[in-house]
């Protein structure tokens, strides 16, 4: 720390803060418009000028200038605030007065400043600019007449998306932020632009019109898709959720969110929603009151082992322990599961086997504190993008080193220095035992690992791994694997990464325990920096997996649901939140399955395809209508409070189980506050957790790891000569199924595409936007051909979240899928 006066005020401040940080630290203002926690340092707009008298009072850029013992600054002397005065006139000289019409109006500090320093005339003149505003991106509406060259838009896409879409173009007075070649705005889409933007150069063109900042209520939550947990505040007017709003100190990512947190929240106010319960009669499904409704569905749960559950992990984690309670207690089955049954496998499987716990060992904050990055599959960006901006800064900013094992290149693999093996799909647990064999092999173990359980019986099954035969077996050289081996055992630090999902069937628990097997040969395990971090797929799969609501002790799982449906053992499946005839591998089992079962009772905020099948349908809430915590990929257990009043129709989740208990004479909890309660002092690493203390931050869940070496199972690579291996997985717009429902993700990737190789396109004779008909096993559809320099030769991509082109009809389950291709 070093000391210093600010404002005739003694003050301290760490020794690595600028003049700016330091005052803001302490509490003295010090205008700007150029700065942003989570940038560099840039000194743009020079209104955070301030005199520092060691410097002979000389007017200098606090946000640049880094303090120093005993400096001695003044923020507002009569010189300063002309000097700020200037600098106003001079960014209003060409800038339009059209705040009436400016969406960003009450929010926008230049119109801040401007009144705060009672700039109300300009002594300078000139022509005020006339470029072309950028109507085109259906979601960021560009107009560079009203833009202050602050830079912090092309900073951020720089610095921390890493896509570089915008830039300073020309120069002097000409200057001005534009894309390549000044065409039309074309990125990721993910909004951050706008949330830095000063001025409304850059606005949300979705929430164009609606309202003025100032009449919106901020209500804080945390984002509904994927499993990384990001905070957001969702600005509500007439019950209504209209944007997002941006706040630079929300959350580990400083208000930092994806396309699908910014610009996915329509499906809230959806008119799609359903708003009343429909029971079948006739063949149709009609209109019925909440009584009808549960009459029927409590009278079908008393089948006992013929009722069958499935549920989203986007339930809360007081909604799934009282689901589990409703089917253990009162319906008598432990017939319940979530994500298919096999997309949780990693953590209830592979690290409860691994590590004694179904729970990754690392934190998404250990990637800017590791040395090496370790990421299995690039689609790690396409999955969690906040996570990927994480990586990006951890590369870029912190010098961490980055490999990448993947069956297709993706972003991540244009980072600085990333290294990227491609490997055959399919074959990267073969690849990570001949690492684990290598690691042995040129004694590069921790001492330790010796008597960590099993460590013999995994020495001896690596014994066929070598680094020639896998080498033959995935593509890559042995040279490679070699090297990715030496690399991750010699980092002091060093952290795995890899995603899971319904899409990614391969990332189960082998390959959990395969990385795990890593982590724990090296030592890299319980250390800052180090360990594993399995990223889930939704928001609150981590949760699911800590409830406990997957197939145990004898009950089905998801898949063995859907086949007892088909043979009659079930009677009764009631699906909270899932849509398995579009998420669900085989499409056409699925639906043999749903046609089959005697009952089959949704409760959905949308009627879904798997709606549309059901005898019974509830509408219920969705997270910004309910309370509740939810548990992030890193166990992060985070409090979520309604931020609009539900519909009269609608009732959460845990409204319905709870009636449901009450009508099969049990009792619940009288409110999620005391499910919760119940959970705090039953779930390991939750004790001490309450509503209250979990505060808007949330806490971390405790991990105990009680390591053990695993002998994971490569699986068979399939081959067949004159086909093509199909990958599935998530595109960066979507998450699952529920982003099909948001308006922002559908204007920018509105359909389902099959992605290809250059080569293969040529070989196939298939140019970009050719509707292509592929052909599996199971089925076959037709696809929008994408043609990709990131794929490599003999390997498709296909996305899994629409319904309109559902994947899952050429899909069945398994890693990689060997498919025909025609026109």
């Amino acid at each position: 720390m070093v000391n210093l006066t600010i404002d005739d005020k003694q003050v301290t401040a760490p020794k690595s803060a600028t003049i700016y940080e330091a005052a803001k630290l302490n509490g003295v203002k010090i205008p700007i418009l150029c700065h942003d926690n989570k940038l560099k340092p840039f000194g743009a707009c020079r209104m955070c000028l301030v005199e520092v008298e060691q410097m002979k009072g000389r007017q200098i850029p606090a946000c640049t200038t880094p303090v120093t013992e005993g400096m001695i600054i003044r923020t507002s002397t009569p010189d300063i605030v002309k000097a700020r005065k200037m600098v106003l006139e001079l960014l209003l000289l060409n800038h339009p007065i059209d705040c009436p019409v400016c969406d960003k109006g009450g929010d926008c500090d230049l119109q801040n400043l401007t009144y705060e320093y009672k700039v109300s005339t300009n002594r300078f003149t000139d022509e005020k600019f006339h470029h072309e505003i950028d109507y085109n991106n259906p979601l960021i509406e560009r107009d560079m007449n009203r833009c202050v060259l602050c830079g912090k838009c092309a900073r951020i896409c720089d610095e921390i998306v890493s896509f570089g879409a915008l830039t300073f173009i020309d120069r002097g007075i000409e200057t001005k932020i534009g894309c390549e070649f000044e065409d039309a705005l074309n990125c990721e889409f993910c909004g951050s632009c706008i949330s830095v933007c000063p001025v409304g150069s850059l606005l949300a063109r979705p929430f164009k019109f609606k309202a003025r900042f100032w009449s919106l209520t901020k209500h804080k939550s945390v984002c509904g898709y994927c499993g990384t947990g990001c905070n957001l505040t969702l600005g509500v007017k007439d019950n209504k959720v209209l944007t997002t709003l941006y706040d630079e100190n929300q959350g580990f990512h400083k208000g930092q969110l994806c396309v699908r947190g910014r610009f996915g929240y329509q499906f809230i106010n959806s008119e799609k929603r359903l708003t009343t319960p429909l029971i079948r009669k006739n063949g149709a499904l009609t209109e019925a009151t909440w009584d009808e409704a549960l009459e029927v569905v409590a009278g079908r749960l008393k089948g006992g082992i013929a009722v069958a559950a499935l549920a989203t992990p986007r339930l809360t984690n007081e909604e799934l322990t009282l689901f589990k309670k409703l089917m253990l207690e009162n319906v008598g089955s432990r017939n319940f599961d979530h994500s298919a049954g096999y997309a949780h496998s990693a953590l209830t499987e592979g690290f409860a086997r691994s590590f004694g716990t179904a729970a990754s060992s690392a934190s998404i904050l250990d990637i800017q504190k590791s040395g090496l990055l370790l990421v299995i599959k690039t689609d790690a960006y396409e999955t969690h993008p906040v996570i990927g901006f994480e990586i990006n800064m951890a590369v870029k900013n912190k010098d961490v080193k980055l490999n990448i094992l993947s069956d297709k290149r993706g972003k991540l693999s244009k980072l600085p220095g990333a290294k990227t093996l491609l490997h055959a799909p399919g074959s990267e647990i073969a690849v990570l035992n001949a690492m684990a064999k290598l690691i042995l092999d040129d004694k590069l173990a921790d001492g330790s690992a010796a008597t960590v359980p099993g460590f013999a019986a995994l020495e001896q099954a690596l014994a066929a791994f070598t680094a020639d035969v896998v080498a033959a077996q995935s593509g890559l050289s042995a040279a490679d694997i070699k090297q990715l081996a030496a690399d991750y055992a010699a980092a002091d630090k060093a952290l795995i990464l890899f995603p899971s999902g319904q899409a990614y069937a391969g990332h189960d628990g082998e390959l959990a325990s395969a990385v795990a097997n890593l982590a724990i040969l090296t030592g890299k395990l319980d250390r800052e920096g180090c360990g594993v971090l399995c990223m889930s797929e939704k928001n609150n799969s981590q949760g699911a997996a800590d409830m406990g609501f997957y197939a145990q002790d004898g009950g089905l799982d998801g898949l063995q649901i859907i086949d007892a449906c088909t043979s009659g053992s079930i009677k009764t499946l009631i699906v909270a939140g899932e849509n398995p005839l579009v998420s669900y591998p085989n499409r056409s089992k699925v639906k043999a399955a749903l046609d089959a079962v005697e009952c089959l009772v949704v409760a959905d905020l949308f009627l879904t395809e798997t709606a549309a099948m059901a005898d019974v349908v509830l509408p219920v809430c969705s997270f910004a209508e309910k309370e509740g915590t939810f548990t992030s990929t890193d166990r992060r257990v985070q409090y979520v409070k309604p931020a609009i009043r539900k519909n009269v129709q609608c009732r959460s989740d845990f409204e319905v189980f709870s009636t449901l208990i009450a009508r099969l004479g049990g009792q619940a909890p009288a409110t999620p506050a005391a499910m919760f309660k119940e959970i705090a002092a039953n779930t390991p690493g939750y004790d001490g957790m309450s509503y209250i203390n979990l505060g808007d931050s949330g806490a971390f869940a405790a991990v105990s790891i009680k390591p053990e070496f695993v002998v994971p199972k490569a699986a068979a690579i399939p081959a067949e000569a004159g086909k093509l291996a199909l990958v599935t997985g998530s595109a960066l717009y979507h998450s699952g199924t529920l982003s099909q429902y948001g308006e922002g993700p559908m204007h920018v990737c509105p359909e389902s595409y099959l992605e290809m190789s250059r080569k293969d396109a040529a070989s196939y004779k298939v140019s970009e936007n050719d509707l292509v008909t592929v052909t599996s096993a199971t089925g076959s559809i037709k696809l929008k051909a994408r043609v990709s320099p990131r794929m490599p030769e003999g390997v498709v991509f296909a996305p899994y979240h629409f319904s309109a082109a559902p994947v899952n009809t050429i899909w069945s389950g398994a890693a990689v899928t060997m498919v025909s291709l025609s026109k």
